[in-house]
């Protein structure tokens, strides 16, 4: 409100399933708060079907308080219970408050099931403080492997919009764009080269991207990767460049493309 500091408390009606830190504040004229809501998962369970929404019902109380705090730091154990009352203060009753999970377990999953607008909702939804793009799953992998692991550049697109970091190494010391280049994923290749993502190699790989498209025989992801200004005599760690690897593998175009280049 503009003029009064507003008295609220949040409850779960499934009140085993679920924590909320604030539970109950004051919050003062023009100002905001956020409220974090933890979901409980038991041992041995899964997450509701419904994620990543929630079908659980919360209420949340709400009554004018003029007057009440000189500081927006009350919490629960400051507000008297009895000013949610309904018989001494006209208090506000809403229960149609909507609830949708986040974090890098619920991302990972909806990532892997190719979700496209839960994946945005979740991401919107997310403090951006959070880097919500940049969750990883149990296997250590973020998103943007998942995605390329899917041959995805859908997803590759709707995760770049969130600003990932487009340089994060997977567990074998790969970069996103080494790893789309090894599979041959031309259009997730030309997605992250708009994002600029680095055509060499960084201190934690042996290869560099154009090594990882030679050796695949992927002659368009090549062509790319040289447009952008890849070095096309740039050397593995035991020595071998992009054209060692194609003649080795007998990948003939590549081979023809390297010579032109």
């Amino acid at each position: 409100m503009y003029t009064m500091p507003i008295a609220f408390k949040l409850q779960p009606m499934n009140k085993s399933r679920y924590t909320i830190r604030p539970q109950s504040a004051v919050i003062l004229p023009l100002a905001t708060l956020s409220v974090e809501i933890n979901y409980i998962l038991p041992p041995n369970s899964s997450l509701p079907e419904t994620f990543p929404h929630s079908k659980d019902s919360f209420l949340l109380h709400s009554v004018v308080v003029p007057g009440a705090v000189k500081d927006a730091s009350s919490t629960l154990d400051s507000i008297p219970i009895d000013w949610f009352a309904t018989r001494k203060k006209q208090v506000f009753i809403d229960s149609s408050i909507n609830v949708i999970f986040v974090g890098s377990s619920i991302l990972s999953y909806l990532v892997s099931k190719g979700s496209m607008d839960e994946i945005r909702e979740v991401l919107e939804k997310s403090d951006p403080s959070w880097h919500a793009c940049d969750s990883i799953d149990t296997q250590g992998q973020t998103l943007l492997y998942l995605a390329i692991a899917q041959s995805r550049p859908d997803l590759v697109q709707l995760l770049l919009e969130f600003e990932p970091d487009i340089g994060a190494r997977n567990q074998s010391g790969c970069s996103p764009l080494e790893t789309a280049s090894g599979a041959g994923e031309v259009l997730i290749v030309e997605l992250l080269l708009a994002r600029r993502a680095r055509t060499e190699r960084s201190e934690s790989s042996n290869w560099w991207p154009i090594h990882f498209a030679a050796a695949g025989g992927h002659l368009e992801v090549m062509r790319l990767l040289l447009l952008k200004g890849a070095d096309v005599d740039s050397k593995t760690e035991d020595g071998r460049t992009a054209l060692h690897l194609a003649v080795e593998e007998y990948h003939r175009d590549c081979a023809k493309l390297l010579l032109a280049s």
